[in-house]
């Protein structure tokens, strides 16, 4: 192969993976906001019906757990 051509595609691949990650970060970002909006409105929903939310979520809020516990 050429240097040009080399060059070229090292480019490509570059872009193409650059693309994937920023795509990555999107979703995930995407999908802990959406989350946090549920989590929110659950919680919500629990204290208006006389319960207290117990929650438990890891940092992004990407797995969590809901219950709505009444005395």
């Amino acid at each position: 192969m050429e240097v040009r051509v080399l060059k070229r595609v090292i480019k490509y691949v570059l872009g193409i993976g650059t693309l994937l990650i920023l795509s990555g970060i999107f979703l995930i970002g995407a999908q802990s906001h959406y989350n946090q909006k549920e989590i929110k409105i659950a919680s919500k929903i629990c204290l208006e019906n006389g319960g207290h939310p117990k929650i438990i979520r890891d940092y992004l809020a990407l797995n969590y757990s809901f219950s709505c516990q009444k005395d």
